[in-house]
C-alpha cells in the first residue's frame, strides 16, 4: 500500500512539474495546410543554431514562440478571426501600431493581447490588426472565444499569428510533445500535425513581374491576357516546404499543345513558405494557353489561361 502511495505522489509531483496535458484549443479554425500554416515553433537551441520541438529546422535563432500563418494579405483583409486558447482574463494589451509590415525590422511595436490563464501561463496573441481587439484589460474570456483578428503589425514579414506562452518567471512554454525538448508540455487538445510536406498552397497568374510584396497582395490576379493592355504573362506558385538544391521546371503550351517555352530555376534556399515566378512576353497566338509546374520532376500543378484576340483597327 505504501508503494502505490509513493507511486501516486511521483504521478503528482510528476504533473506539477511538466504541466497539465490537453488544455489548449487551436486559435485559428480552419484546416492545417490549407486555412493556416505553422512554420515556426520556438527554437530549442541555445546556440547559434536551430532546433524545432521535433528536432527540424522549422524555427529560427532565438525564436520564442509558435507561428500561425495565412495565405496572404488578401486573406488577411476578408478578416480572420483569432481565438482564445484558454480561459482567463486579459492581463495586457496594445493596439494602434500598423498592421501591415512586410519586413521584419527590430523593435518595431506590435498589436497584442496576453491573457492570463489560472495564475500561472501568461499567453500572448501577436502581430495582431489594428483595431480588430474584442476584448479589454480585466475582461474574464472563455476558451474558443473570439479575442481580434490576424494582422501583421511588429516585427513581422506577412500576415500571422504569433502565439507566445510563458510561466510566471517569464520562461517559455512551448505547448507541443516533440521529443526534442524538455520537459515535453503537449499542452494541445488536439495537437497540430508538424508539417514538412512539399505542396503548392496557391497559384495564379498575373500581367506583370512582381515581387514579394505584389505576391502577398495578390494584385491583379486573373487567366485572361489582352494586347495592348498587356504585355506579360507570369505564372507564380506560392509553395510549401521548399528545400535548398530543388530543381523548379515549368513548360509553356500554346494551343496547339506546342512546347513554347521551358524555365529551369535550382532553389538557392531552404523556406517552408515561399514563393517561385516564371514570366514571359504576350505572345501572338489568341486561345487557350497552359504552364505545367513541377519541382524536383513531379507535377505540382498544371493551370490554363487564355489570351485573346488583338483588338483591330478600322
Amino acid at each position: 500500500m505504501k508503494y502505490l502511495f509513493f507511486f501516486s505522489i511521483l504521478i503528482f509531483s510528476f504533473t506539477q512539474c511538466f504541466g497539465q496535458k490537453g488544455i489548449f484549443t487551436l486559435p485559428l479554425h480552419g484546416q492545417q495546410g490549407i486555412d493556416y500554416f505553422i512554420d515556426n515553433y520556438p527554437d530549442h537551441d541555445t546556440s547559434v543554431g536551430i532546433r524545432d520541438p521535433y528536432c527540424g529546422t522549422k524555427t529560427y535563432n532565438g525564436h520564442r514562440a509558435t507561428d500561425f500563418f495565412i495565405r496572404s494579405f488578401k486573406t488577411m483583409d476578408s478578416g480572420v478571426y483569432v481565438y482564445a486558447i484558454s480561459n482567463g482574463v486579459v492581463f495586457s494589451k496594445g493596439d494602434g501600431e500598423y498592421d501591415r509590415n512586410k519586413h521584419m525590422i527590430a523593435g518595431t511595436p506590435r498589436n497584442y493581447i496576453c491573457i492570463l490563464y489560472a495564475n500561472k501561463y501568461y499567453i500572448y496573441y501577436n502581430h495582431l490588426k489594428k483595431g480588430s481587439l474584442l476584448v479589454k484589460v480585466g475582461d474574464t474570456v472563455k476558451q474558443g472565444q473570439s479575442i481580434a483578428r490576424v494582422g501583421s503589425s511588429g516585427y513581422s514579414p506577412f500576415p500571422h499569428l504569433d502565439l507566445e506562452i510563458r510561466n510566471n518567471w517569464n520562461g517559455i512554454i512551448d505547448p507541443f510533445s516533440g521529443s526534442c525538448h524538455g520537459p515535453t508540455y503537449g499542452l494541445w487538445l488536439n495537437e497540430p500535425a508538424y508539417d514538412t510536406g512539399l505542396y503548392l498552397i496557391d497559384a495564379g497568374f498575373i500581367s506583370y513581374t512582381p515581387n514579394i510584396d505584389t505576391l502577398l497582395e495578390r494584385y491583379n490576379v486573373k487567366d485572361t491576357f489582352c494586347a495592348p493592355t498587356d504585355d506579360t504573362v507570369c505564372f507564380w506558385a506560392h509553395m510549401h516546404g521548399l528545400r535548398k538544391g530543388y530543381r523548379i521546371h515549368a513548360e509553356w503550351y500554346g494551343p496547339s499543345g506546342l512546347l513554347w517555352k521551358t524555365f529551369n530555376y535550382t532553389w538557392p534556399l531552404s523556406t517552408w513558405n515561399d514563393y517561385s515566378w516564371t514570366y514571359m512576353l504576350l505572345p501572338d497566338k489568341a486561345g487557350k494557353w497552359e504552364i505545367r509546374y513541377f519541382v524536383n520532376e513531379q507535377l505540382i500543378t498544371t493551370r490554363s489561361f487564355y489570351i485573346e484576340e488583338r483588338s483591330r483597327k478600322y
